[in-house]
């Protein structure tokens, strides 16, 4: 019963189930066409290139766009209304993200995966997987007998329960950061930050608009944006994947893009996927952020602000900021696990943020204040059978977009560089 994720599958026949559209609910701030709301953007309307113009029929073939949603096929179809039905989770939707391969169970659900190289029938697993709660147990034991060593990452607490009573380690693997959008507020000293930035950027006369169509002028901005922001990031050795769902430009199902303009400008996005329940957008995880203006404050927390007052007048209940990996792992005694792997996950969180930015993307979210109310962290935990466990990690890290030891190479030439330099003369 498992696949790969294909776009040449037979289309299904013309029913009401098969025609998916975008269920987001009307807002009660409609977003205005670009041409309405930018049209004084100064962007240029010159033609793609044709490596831009090839990017955008990738994405526009991609499960989640808006222009490949009318031609699923029978098994898309299915996957994607469990979606809606089932996929609470914060990267529920990510199970869309190109790449992907699914083992899809007709009565059950389906379970997200890319294959590992360390072993035969060795997967990574994508959250939670996409299915009722009554169904999640036999779901995995039906998966078990296609894919028998598989490791299950960014699970939430129920699912680790639950292979933890079947027999598997788990892990924490690090805390995910929830605002209570309804009960959220910017009241407090703990929040000078926040405040700060929503301040500084209006002074600034900076907008933050919604944008509800994605033309080429828009792909070309948020192209460009994007480009320059990994240019400028601390650790720029590459980005976190398979957890964070790459970014699409194109238009997507229920997917919301906010961004933020100056002097007619773009010079920041946020990019929220939604999250679902019984088929309704129940919240969304920031996914995307994005800025190259430099400024004191945080731009991108600005966005989220702001586009956090339009879901409360819509009635949405959470968000998600995602995950900070590594963070505040301290494994008790509610599983069986690796008391290796814990001291690992700390060491890493402390010591090796040339690997990734770690500490400063708990910091960010720290920004909100989780302990306060109008927020909280979770925790989220990895789950694997206990052979070789930190060699299974280091296939784990190339899953993530992280490569161990060619960035761990590149820290010490960067140490030892700095020491040398700091030992000779220096000029006249």
């Amino acid at each position: 019963m498992s696949e790969n994720n294909r776009l040449d599958e037979e289309p299904a026949a013309e029913t009401s189930s098969a025609k998916v559209t975008a269920t987001q609910e009307k807002p009660v701030t409609k977003p205005s066409p670009l041409s309405e709301t930018m049209r004084c953007l100064r962007l240029s309307y010159s033609p793609l290139s044709n490596t831009l113009r090839t990017m955008k029929l990738k994405q526009e073939s991609f499960p989640s766009s808006l222009t490949a949603a009318i031609s699923r096929s029978a098994t898309g179809c299915f996957r994607f209304e469990h979606l809606r039905q089932y996929g609470g989770g914060s990267l529920a939707y990510s199970s869309l993200q190109p790449g992907m391969q699914y083992f899809t169970h007709p009565e059950f659900g389906y379970i997200t995966y890319v294959p590992l190289s360390d072993a035969y029938g060795s997967v990574c697993v994508l959250s939670d997987p996409i299915c009722k709660t009554e169904n999640m147990r036999p779901l995995v034991e039906a998966f078990l007998k296609e894919r028998n060593d598989p490791i299950f990452l960014h699970i939430r607490r129920d699912t680790a329960q639950m292979l933890a009573d079947m027999g598997f380690c788990v892990n924490e693997f690090g805390v995910e950061t929830f605002v209570d959008i309804q009960e959220f507020t910017l009241v407090g000293t703990k929040k000078e930050q926040l405040r700060r930035a929503r301040n500084n950027a209006k002074k600034d006369n900076i907008k933050v608009r919604e944008i509800s169509s994605v033309d080429d002028a828009l792909f070309r901005a948020f192209k460009q944006i994007s480009d320059e922001w990994i240019k400028r990031k601390v650790v720029s050795d590459g980005e976190l994947q398979f957890v964070v769902r790459p970014l699409v430009y194109v238009e997507e199902v229920d997917v919301r893009r906010f961004v933020a303009v100056k002097d007619n400008e773009i010079v920041g996005f946020v990019i929220f996927d939604p999250m679902y329940e019984d088929c309704k957008v129940i919240g969304y995880i920031a996914n995307q952020l994005r800025s190259i203006l430099d400024r004191s404050y945080s731009v991108v927390d600005f966005i989220i602000i702001e586009a956090m007052e339009i879901f409360k007048q819509e009635g949405k209940r959470e968000l998600s900021l995602g995950v900070s990996p590594m963070a505040r792992v301290n494994d008790g005694e509610e599983f069986r696990h690796s008391k290796l792997m814990k001291a690992y996950f700390q060491y890493v969180f402390n010591n090796a943020n040339f690997l990734y930015n770690f500490k400063n993307l708990h910091q960010h979210k720290a920004k909100y204040r989780p302990e306060a109310p109008g927020a909280h962290e979770e925790k989220v935990y990895c789950a694997m059978h206990t052979r070789f466990l930190l060699v299974r990690m280091y296939e784990v890290y190339h899953v993530l977009g992280i490569h161990p030891l060619k960035q761990t190479i590149a820290h010490v030439c960067r140490v030892l560089g700095n020491w040398i330099r700091k030992l000779l003369p220096s000029p006249r």
